[in-house]
């Protein structure tokens, strides 16, 4: 199975492009995504306040928040937010110059800070913790025990000052917009807080993090065998959590217990992200082999990976370095632009593109060659869903690409289709909430049609908020940014297997908004057919809108040529003609997969945009 159910995020880019340009490319931006501000201006608000944290210390921790200029005149948004521990050393770090320049520079967008400041016990607290046994993970070390009291001080983070924090502030409450940073040991309980509590963290920072930290400090080959990071991410499942930047300095020690001749910072954050191997042994898994991807050249490469390294050379372990780690990882977690794809073509690319219904998420905007050349003319825009796979292998989940960019120049130079621009929205990991269409669930729950897979709960779908993104930001956005031709004839919308679904959706609920839709490996068993049921009765005027459908026999594509059948019928009852507003192909021996997509998307394009 390749991409039914797919998790996102899990090829990567690498794009050869130095950090400085790229903050450059960034800083020149000159339109802002949904939901986003002006460049703001002028000094930062900063408050601060006591909070009992019972457990952790014997009086109340000070907190400071900073918030963004805007804060105050801009009274219905909503800000990410960024916890970061050691919140003492926020003026050694230079955070607030660092925020109002990068903010002048309208490089990130605007967001709410929340520093802590350490704990008494630094030691006890900041560590690594069991959420699910409720104990902490105590490392044994030569100046003492560390980690003893990080249970408790995670969860008094987590479950007291995140609530407390989303009910003073005007905050976005959910994963997607909460990030959390640290340094050194500091690091390592930001790590474990975005590990222990992904339904809270979905962005961590970690400075000189403390990955030495083990259970058994005996020897060497002890600390390396117990490290309890490493031993924490062996342990775990693939899932979907957060996303993670590593920093570190060249000359933050000499210390080099296995005798690689890699220092032991290195070396531990990149077994934590490659895996631990004794020569060709996999000793313990990292995040790579848990399906995240992996980019330990960040600062030259500059990518949308799952997990980032940045070397910082000459950085060594205290604030100043930190300084000058901390607009890296506040460009890399809140920039306005995405780093640039490999692709043909011209492709701006917009990071976390924010929604007031449904969380944040890259958009990728491909432009058609004569679009610099004729500054007058207008374009239609196709929107396609699971954006990363369109235009660069290296990003998507297969591994092989759509090729949208490869084929609509093609077709544009073999004049086959109109110029147009093309939307790709990517899908985060919710996309089988999002994408299936809610009005076609009639009980509390629908099988999904593939074996292994769960029941999906009606009450979990969220198809109805995504299309408002759709229809309500993104393509107001789209219109505001791009010159397009905002039509119902020229808007088009499509992709594949969910996304066929949502694509039939978004035209039978927005029929004025969308009038092409190309549904693709269409997945039709969810629910035996629902969406077919549903369809029957909700399909647009055949005169005002075109479909096309198709379909291969190979893999999960062989269960479709029943259902697909009972559509067309649908279709043919409703009055489309087949052949002229309506089509539906039958590709023999292709299966579910990008790389079947790629080989025949013209056939769809050409359809909803030729000449």
């Amino acid at each position: 199975m390749t991409s039914f159910l797919h998790r996102p995020f899990r090829r990567a880019l690498f794009r050869a492009a130095q950090l400085l340009v790229l903050a450059a490319l960034l800083s020149a931006c000159a339109h802002h995504a949904p939901g986003a501000v002006a460049p703001a201006h002028g000094p930062l608000v900063v408050d601060s306040f006591g909070i009992a944290a019972p457990g952790v210390a014997p009086a109340p921790l000070h907190v400071r928040v900073w918030l963004p200029p805007a804060y105050g005149a801009a009274a219905a948004r909503r800000y990410p937010v960024l916890y970061v521990n050691d919140g003492q050393d926020m003026e050694a770090v230079g955070l607030q110059a660092t925020l109002e320049r990068l903010y002048a520079e309208d490089t990130i967008r605007p967001l709410i800070v929340v520093a802590i400041d350490m704990p008494p016990d630094r030691m006890a607290a900041y560590g690594f913790s069991d959420r699910v046994a409720g104990r902490s993970l105590v490392a044994a070390t030569r100046y003492g025990p560390v980690g003893a009291n990080a249970h408790a001080y995670s969860q008094w983070l987590a479950q007291t000052l995140v609530p407390e924090i989303d009910r003073r502030y005007r905050t976005r409450p959910s994963a997607d917009a909460r990030a959390v940073l640290g340094w050194s040991l500091g690091a390592a309980n930001a790590f474990n807080l975005g590990w222990q509590y992904p339904e809270l963290f979905g962005r961590v920072g970690a400075f000189s993090p403390s990955l030495w930290l083990a259970a058994d400090g005996s020897d060497a080959r002890a600390v390396q065998r117990t490290r309890l990071a490493q031993r924490m991410v062996d342990a775990t499942s693939p899932r979907n959590g957060a996303r993670y930047f590593f920093a570190v300095g060249t000359a933050e020690e000499k210390d080099d217990r296995d005798g690689d001749g890699i220092v032991d910072v290195l070396d531990d954050t990149r077994d934590l992200l490659l895996g631990w191997k004794d020569g060709d042994e996999l000793r313990a898994k990292g995040l790579q082999q848990l399906g995240y991807s992996v980019n330990t050249d960040y600062g030259a490469h500059p990518d949308r990976c799952d997990s980032v390294l940045l070397t910082l050379d000459g950085g060594a372990h205290n604030q100043a370095s930190w300084a000058r780690m901390l607009p890296a990882f506040l460009t890399w977690a809140y920039a306005r632009r995405a780093p640039a794809l490999e692709a043909t073509g011209r492709v701006d690319s917009w990071q976390d593109v924010e929604s007031a219904y449904v969380p944040a998420r890259n958009v990728d905007v491909w432009l058609p060659p004569g679009y610099a050349e004729h500054p007058h003319r207008r374009y239609p825009v196709v929107y396609m869903h699971d954006g990363q796979n369109l235009f660069d292998p290296r990003l998507s989940y297969t591994g092989v690409d759509w090729g949208i960019d490869e084929t609509m120049t093609r077709l544009i130079a073999e004049h086959r289709v109109r110029e147009a621009i093309v939307v790709g929205i990517w899908n985060t990991p919710r996309r089988l909430q999002e994408y299936m269409p809610r009005k076609a669930v009639k009980g509390e729950s629908l099988a999904v049609g593939v074996e292994g897979f769960p029941p999906l709960a009606r009450t979990d779908i969220t198809s109805d908020d995504y299309l408002r993104f759709l229809v309500e930001e993104l393509k107001p956005f789209i219109d505001a940014t791009y010159r397009t031709r905002r039509g119902r004839s020229d808007t088009v919308v499509m992709g594949s297997s969910m996304g066929g679904l949502i694509s039939l959706y978004a035209v039978a609920e927005y029929p004025d908004v969308f009038g092409g839709v190309g549904a693709i490996s269409t997945h039709w068993p969810i629910g035996d057919g629902a969406m077919i049921d549903w369809l029957s009765t909700h399909l647009p005027d055949p005169r005002r809108h075109r479909i096309y459908y198709d379909f291969g026999t190979a893999t999960l594509d062989a269960q479709y040529a029943p259902y697909q059948q009972r559509m067309d019928a649908a279709m043919r009852a409703n009055g489309h003609v087949e052949g002229r507003d309506w089509i539906t192909r039958r590709f023999e021996g292709a299966e579910h997969s990008e790389r079947a997509w790629r080989e025949r998307v013209d056939v769809p394009l050409v359809f909803l945009l030729g000449k």
